[in-house]
């Protein structure tokens, strides 16, 4: 089913109009926070912790005070806030004016509303934005979203400037069998196509980037380990940890001995530079 602009929309504005109702204290996201969620079982971003740690140990490591950044398909906001407490002048991107109503109201929580601006539009059209306005652009699982609109990447390569860093934190969809996992959960979940998963990030989407960069480094992540999707939401329970870490271990032995299995991982940190 192709879905379009306004219903993609649609689905996310009432998705994040939930986020409106959340206490200041779930909207803390600074570095400390940031890192407190990623070592808590019982929070979202712990299934992605590894993904999520790598993209935040490379964001850490630029020169972000003064930086231009563009929090790409920002959903919530609580990167680009996290980014502006590091000192970080930040524009939060989102197809949902809703979403941009949640960062906005993140970054008030974060005592950072000086340094954060929102516009909601649709990727495939940034006229808002000037030739080479960012110098980074982060993306956490947003690309794969914008990739059916036309012009998209087109627009993203626009606003960057020459020398600026583009940086993913994504899904990987090399692997058949994870996509037909993937698919059939989404099916048995009955996920609303006007989501917009359609499209999972491959090589060939990273081809698309590559006449556009001088460089990119792709590190993927995760391979035996994706079984984790079946323990979404059981994190707590101690026996699923151990069970988890123990098949991260495998991957880190198997990706050492065999590195074309990489290609296969189900998660990637993309870092590309204009």
């Amino acid at each position: 089913m192709k879905i379009t602009a306004q219903q993609e929309q649609k689905f996310y504005d009432d998705f994040y109009a939930q986020h409106l109702k959340f206490p200041d204290q779930a909207l803390r996201c600074d570095r400390a926070h940031m890192l407190g969620y990623l070592a808590d079982p019982a929070h979202p971003l712990y299934e992605r912790k590894h993904l999520y740690r790598g993209a935040l140990q490379r964001l850490l490591a630029l020169p972000l005070k003064g930086c231009a950044v563009l929090d790409y398909g920002c959903g919530t906001g609580d990167w680009g806030v996290l980014l502006a407490t590091e000192g970080a002048r930040v524009t939060l991107l989102d197809l949902s004016p809703v979403a941009i109503k949640v960062g906005l109201r993140r970054a008030e929580v974060n005592n950072v509303a000086d340094r954060v601006r929102g516009v909601a539009c649709d990727a495939s059209d940034l006229r808002c934005f000037a030739d080479a306005e960012f110098d980074l652009i982060y993306a956490s699982a947003a690309l794969h979203h914008t990739l059916k609109y036309p012009h998209a990447v087109e627009e993203l390569v626009r606003v960057l400037k020459p020398g600026g860093k583009l940086i993913l934190a994504e899904t990987y969809g090399n692997n058949r069998l994870l996509n037909l996992a993937r698919r059939l959960r989404w099916r048995l979940s009955r996920e609303p196509a006007e989501q917009g998963e359609d499209i999972l990030l491959s090589a060939r989407e990273i081809n698309l980037l590559r006449p556009h960069f001088r460089h990119i480094e792709v590190a993927p992540l995760n391979l035996l380990a994706m079984a984790k999707r079946l323990f979404r939401g059981r994190f707590t329970h101690a026996w699923v940890r151990k069970f988890v870490g123990a098949l991260e271990a495998v991957d880190a032995v198997l990706l050492r001995l065999f590195p074309f299995l990489r290609r296969y991982c189900g998660e990637v940190i993309i870092v590309a530079e204009k």
